[in-house]
């Protein structure tokens, strides 16, 4: 698999031959001991730019790989494009959803790894749909940046 470097946002990222909106964050430099490999499953490209901005400055944030949506998603962790050590899954995307997704995850015989979903809905059947599914924890997206910051803060510090 081929590595194209690249410049966004002041971030260092890669894309791949395999996969050209895969994007992982400080990637020019080995993962540091204890940092998190976080997969974003989000189809949004605002809400994708401001999760970034959110865990930019998490000291246990070593990379973030994008997934636009759970087929893309399944298909980096089957071809070990990734092994995340966190998930954070929107619910409403096309294709496959969060629910799917959070389904196929917890068939597979895969390494476990904690989900999070992040999502616009604050519907409670959608909280408790997610958890059945498996979910680690259900974030209803906050309306600043500052909150959703802090809010992804707290779920990290729990891992």
């Amino acid at each position: 698999m081929q590595n194209t470097a690249l410049r966004t946002d002041g971030l260092d990222t890669v894309a791949t031959s395999a996969h050209p909106r895969m994007k992982l964050v400080d990637s020019t430099e080995p993962l540091a001991a204890g940092r998190l490999s976080v997969l974003l499953v989000e189809d949004d490209e605002a809400d994708v730019y401001l999760i970034r901005r959110a865990l930019a400055n998490n000291p246990r944030i070593g990379e973030i790989v994008v997934a636009r949506d759970g087929v893309e998603a399944l298909d980096m962790i089957d071809q070990r494009a990734i092994e995340p050590d966190l998930a954070i899954v929107d619910l409403n995307m096309p294709r496959k959803d969060g629910f799917s997704l959070l389904r196929d995850l917890a068939s597979r015989n895969v390494a476990r790894f904690p989900t999070v979903v992040l999502t616009s809905s604050r519907a409670g059947a959608d909280q408790f749909r997610a958890k059945k599914r498996g979910a680690f924890a259900y974030l209803a997206k906050p309306n600043s940046a500052a909150k959703l910051a802090t809010a992804l803060d707290q779920l990290i510090a729990r891992l």
